[in-house]
């Protein structure tokens, strides 16, 4: 039998007060835990005096390492209201397409010796195909919970307790086999573990001043955790830590190399090796997880015990060339905490208020029971999960929710998505302040596997179709040099006209920038914009030999400042100096034309032949994730040049400045996240001030300008561009009219009438990612049908 203090009357204000004093003797009919899997202190421990940079690290290390292996048992239970948030995107040139997130409320009750009850106050889940809003007697948003177990004090404060201590994946004695043969497919190298010295240097830092309402404050000293090879099984980072007790106060890390799958797990290896893995394109090769950052945080309760505040976690999946950033927030509320000293002679906890009375309960159902009946709150009765439910069953915590299903999915207590600010939950000047921490840390040397090569996709290549080189092949030699630094070489050969194309680029990669010295011999489109040289237009121009770019050849160098890597390309600045010469088409191949007699590909127009020297710009920032508000983006291009012709029939050089100003709206109409009405805008607009090379004149036709008209269909010293479409979307699937308009020409002599128009439906898939449009021209010297492929649209 089972006993409860229960207050006489419970209003909604002490319902929670008496679950505290309850959970105890309430779930002790549930299970017990065997305590097995700690890890004691070993006071004699020894460390290599060689890792550590200076004595003050030493004393801070060996405090956080003694922590670290002794379990904290000074607290016995609390409850904390839980806010979880996580987001994953599709990344692209234009903007990042949100493609699943979730946000989740819950309040969890952890005890010690018995497994935690966890309420679910609230949660919803979003993804293409699948829209999980909770309904009555429909338990589909439970399956995609993410929120499982809370906080463990005792557990690995690194982690935020998402991970034992005692787990393989923070063993460092072992080797690669021995950690497989256990079923981990990934580990890492632990800081605070034995043996970590080994791997690791430390270096103390800063000291950080925590200061309390009542005056009183806490200092915390940097410990500076420095891997002594960049290898995907360490990270690097900063440790703040309490040096009386040892605590860990924050912790801001990453890993020190991206994660390969197929290179750093052994059995993945082999399976490449006995060729598993030749069915997957290699377009979505190789298989990566970068991690950018996690940062964690606890607050002292009460001066006595250190417990969970927020974690914040960003990386990037990739599959070849599907990139995805990840990003998931957690934020803790502490309302209760119960610690040793609470207990009473007999090793209860002494009961918060006097006039409390004991309800005995024969079985672990009406106990539950019980406590969903005082979790309830005037209408939205709560009620525990069965364990006959399946969804239940695979749970490790006793789940109670509310008896109405689709009350989760709307509930006031869900916190706002990841890309808004909310209290509790780190802000954007938080964690740019934490990316600049981890910007300051010295990059380790190169660890094994330096380099890697290939040929195609597979290898980082290229492939592609158009009428210069006709189908051009080619692979990639890439390089670790070790402190940020690495070498990419690429090479193409077009087999029609059997001119390769060379690129080579050394590059210094930090978690803020990146800086890049390029040499190169490469065909180049005129509208660096348009991908033409990407898979939309080489598709187009095989299949239906439509190539829409115009091009030429550049040899030379350049110097670049870029976006850091796991961030989308929103800036550029570049330096460049490069010959610039003409190619002509070489091929007349398409696959739905090889019958059509007379019909081959328009000529490559020439282009003034010139050594050029100058400098570029590009601005694209991109402001809104949720598709249900209005997103709204930017793109800036200027580029300034001096320039000489190649034939020397003139003196002297030429000079010009280009800019190009292009904004772009999605804003939606009607319906819900994935299922809407929206309209797409975009309106452009650039000139050229001076006398610039032929190759640098707008152009407007095409799906990136024009959709319905072939390319050039008008060019000038200066552009105006504009479409509209209103667009009906259903689960990442689109159908739109649209309508183009677009002008090219001298700014001097524009006259509105000299608009070309064009009007069509299409279709689209994840909001833009790929499009397919059929589009007629309504003016101009080439009316008619036009079929386009892009990818990366507006809608």
């Amino acid at each position: 039998m089972t006993a409860v203090a229960r207050r006489c009357s419970t209003p909604r204000s002490v319902r929670r007060r008496v679950l505290v004093a309850w959970t105890a003797t309430a779930v002790s009919v549930i299970s017990a835990t065997d305590g097995a899997g700690q890890v004691v202190a070993d006071p004699d421990a020894v460390f290599d005096s060689g890792a550590f940079l200076d004595p003050a690290a030493f004393r801070i290390y060996a405090a956080a390492a003694g922590n670290w292996r002794s379990l904290d048992e000074s607290v016995v239970r609390y409850t904390a209201r839980i806010e979880q948030r996580i987001a994953a995107a599709i990344r692209t040139p234009l903007k990042d397409r949100v493609v699943y997130r979730n946000e989740t409320a819950a309040r969890a009750f952890w005890d010690r010796d018995y497994e935690p009850v966890v309420q679910v106050l609230g949660t919803r889940s979003r993804y293409p195909g699948r829209d999980i809003a909770a309904r009555e007697g429909n338990l589909d948003w439970l399956d995609d919970l993410p929120f499982d177990q809370p906080f463990e004090p005792g557990g690995d404060r690194l982690l935020f307790g998402l991970a034992d201590p005692d787990d393989e994946y923070f063993r460092i004695d072992v080797d690669d086999r021995a950690v497989y043969e256990t079923g981990n497919a990934f580990w890492f190298a632990h800081p605070l573990a034995a043996g970590a010295e080994a791997h690791y240097r430390f270096r103390s830092g800063d000291t950080l001043t925590i200061s309390f309402p009542d005056g009183r404050s806490l200092t915390a000293v940097q410990l500076e955790v420095l891997p002594r090879r960049a290898d995907a099984h360490r990270i690097t980072g900063t440790l703040w830590i309490e040096p009386e007790s040892g605590a860990l106060v924050r912790a801001v890390y990453r890993l020190s190399r991206r994660f390969d799958a197929i290179r750093d797990i052994p059995e993945l290896q082999r399976e490449e090796e006995r060729g598993s893995f030749r069915y997957v394109p290699g377009i979505f090769k190789p298989w990566t997880f970068d991690l950018k950052m996690i940062a964690v945080d606890y607050g002292l309760w009460d001066f006595k015990v250190w417990l969970p505040r927020s974690m914040r976690m960003e990386g990037e999946a990739a599959a070849g060339v599907l990139k995805m950033p990840v990003s998931m927030d957690l934020a803790y509320q502490i309302e209760s905490v119960a610690t040793v000293d609470d207990l009473t002679n007999d090793g209860s906890v002494a009961a918060p208020t006097p006039d409390l009375q004991e309800v005995h309960f024969d079985t672990r159902a009406e106990a539950l029971a019980f406590i969903a009946e005082l979790l309830s709150e005037g209408d939205a009765p709560y009620e525990l999960m069965d364990e006959s439910e399946e969804a239940a069953r695979s749970r490790e915590s006793f789940l109670i929710v509310p008896s109405e299903r689709s009350r989760v999915a709307e509930s006031p207590h869900l916190p706002p998505p990841i890309w808004e600010d909310a209290a509790g939950f780190l802000s954007d000047d938080e964690l740019q302040g934490y990316l600049e921490s981890l910007a300051k840390l010295p990059a380790p040397p190169s660890g094994r596997a330096p380099f890697s090569w290939g040929l195609g996709w597979a290898g980082g290549g290229e492939i592609r179709y158009n009428r210069v080189e006709g189908l051009a092949a080619g692979g990639a030699f890439q390089a670790e040099l070790g402190r940020g630094f690495s070498v990419r070489a690429t090479g193409l050969l077009g087999l029609a006209n059997l001119r390769p194309d060379v690129h080579v680029e050394l590059e210094r990669s930090t978690i803020l920038r990146r800086l890049s010295l390029e040499a190169f011999h490469e065909l180049r489109a005129t509208d660096r914009q348009g991908f033409h040289l990407g898979v939309g237009n080489s598709l187009g121009a095989f299949f239906l030999g439509n190539d829409n770019g115009d091009y030429y050849r550049a040899s030379g160098a350049a110097v670049a400042w870029r976006s850091p890597a796991l961030a989308r390309e929103s800036f550029e600045l570049r330096l460049f100096g490069e010959r610039q010469r003409s190619v002509a088409k070489e091929t007349d191949f398409a696959l739905f034309k090889a019958f059509s007699e007379g019909w081959t590909f328009r000529p490559n127009p020439a282009v003034d032949e010139a050594d050029v020297v100058g400098v570029e710009v590009r601005l694209a920032p991109w402001w809104g994730s949720d598709p249900t508000r209005t997103q709204f983006g930017l793109e800036l291009d200027a580029r300034g040049a001096a320039w000489r012709p190649v034939d020397g029939r003139r003196d002297g050089s030429e000079r010009y400045l280009e800019t190009e100003l292009v904004a772009r709206a999605a804003v939606p109409l009607s319906g819900g996240e994935w299922s809407a009405w929206r309209l797409g805008a975009q309106l452009g607009a650039g000139t050229i001030w001076g006398r610039a090379p032929v190759q640098r004149i707008w152009q407007v036709g095409g799906s990136s300008t024009l959709r319905g008209h072939p390319t050039a269909a008008a060019s000038g010293t200066s552009i105006l561009t504009g479409r509209m479409e209103l667009a009906r979307t259903y689960h990442g699937v689109g159908a739109s009219l649209f309508g183009d308009a677009a002008w090219a020409g001298d700014r001097r002599n524009f006259d509105g009438g000299d608009f070309l128009y064009g009007i069509g439906v299409g279709a689209s898939l994840l909001d833009g990612l790929a499009r397919f449009d059929v589009a007629r021209a309504l003016n101009g010297p080439s009316p008619g049908f036009r079929v386009h492929f892009q990818l990366d649209a507006i809608l």
